[in-house]
């Protein structure tokens, strides 16, 4: 007897396809405009969520910083990592800042006097580059790009799980051996 739900129309509909419809109506949900969405990224052999979050510097002075001393940017203080994470990004998270030309999101490396030192990327040329300007003003609202904190070294679970399952094998390939082995080695009677 196969498990069925009845649509209004009294039509029965089988249970896993009313599952995988459910299914697709959240992921449309979650993947709907306005929702802030993560983009993976792998920079210096680990795994990075990045999203991105809209306002001043001035309102979010705690995010600037690296996940180290409680903030957001693991690029803060290093314009070779801002680098590298806003190629890796691209424009996987859009375009959502203007000035004059639409820009990915913003990565903040440094305050520079009254200015922030930062990169984004810009699609507008022939061959995608990442433009540094030392001209943002911590008073004006830009979308910024952060992590979430929780890193995670991005090869190792897999070698790890790969590792287990080899030896796994060997193992139980050891044991059938092992029976045979024992059992042949048994006197007949």
């Amino acid at each position: 007897m196969s498990s069925q739900t009845f649509r209004p129309g009294g039509r029965p509909v089988p249970l896993l396809k009313g599952a995988l419809g459910a299914a697709v109506a959240l992921a449309a949900l979650s993947l709907s405009p306005g929702s802030a969405q993560a983009y993976v990224v792998t920079v210096g052999g680990l795994l990075y969520d990045v999203t991105t979050f809209t306002g001043s510097y001035n309102s979010n002075t705690s995010k600037f910083q690296t996940p180290a001393n409680g903030g957001v940017m693991p690029w803060w203080g290093s314009s070779t990592l801002a680098d590298e994470f806003a190629t890796q990004v691209g424009s996987g998270l859009g375009q959502p800042n203007n000035l004059g030309a639409p820009f990915g999101p913003v990565f903040a490396y440094a305050t520079s006097g009254q200015n922030l030192r930062i990169y984004y990327y810009d699609s507008r040329y022939q061959s995608p580059s990442i433009l540094s300007y030392d001209a943002l003003p911590p008073g004006d609202s830009f979308t910024w790009a952060q992590v979430n904190v929780s890193a995670v070294p991005a090869p190792l679970p897999l070698f790890g799980a790969a590792a287990a399952f080899g030896f796994s094998r060997k193992l139980r390939k050891r044991i059938q051996e092992s029976r045979v082995s024992a059992g042949s080695s048994q006197p007949l009677a």
